[in-house]
């Protein structure tokens, strides 16, 4: 069996990252995105209204698609992980070698 060694604070690629149960209630608005399209079938699945001389479900996914991106700008603005402060002195979590090339 091998022993489980802690990674030292200074090597943790992801030390600052906000641990399990961390309170992130932003990210419950990520699931706005997910119930527009899902809802799609159940309540716009007709033709008439037609909205900007689109069908209603096709419009309806047009809505979603536009406001999805909108929503996951609003979670990284208010997620603490996507602080502006914490992305300026956090390690990068991917390593590469020293020469800035792709890890291979």
């Amino acid at each position: 069996m091998s022993e489980h060694h802690p990674v030292p604070e200074e090597e943790d690629p992801l030390a600052g990252l906000p641990r399990t149960g961390a309170r992130r209630p932003a990210l419950w608005l990520l699931l706005i995105p997910a119930v527009l399209y899902c809802a799609a079938p159940l309540v716009a699945n007709r033709i008439e209204p037609r909205v900007a001389g689109l069908p209603f479900l096709l419009f309806w996914i047009v809505a979603a698609t536009v406001v999805s991106p909108l929503v996951i700008w609003a979670v990284s603005r208010l997620d603490p992980a996507f602080d502006p402060a914490f992305a300026e002195g956090a390690a990068e979590p991917l390593p590469v070698d020293d020469e800035g090339g792709h890890p291979r």
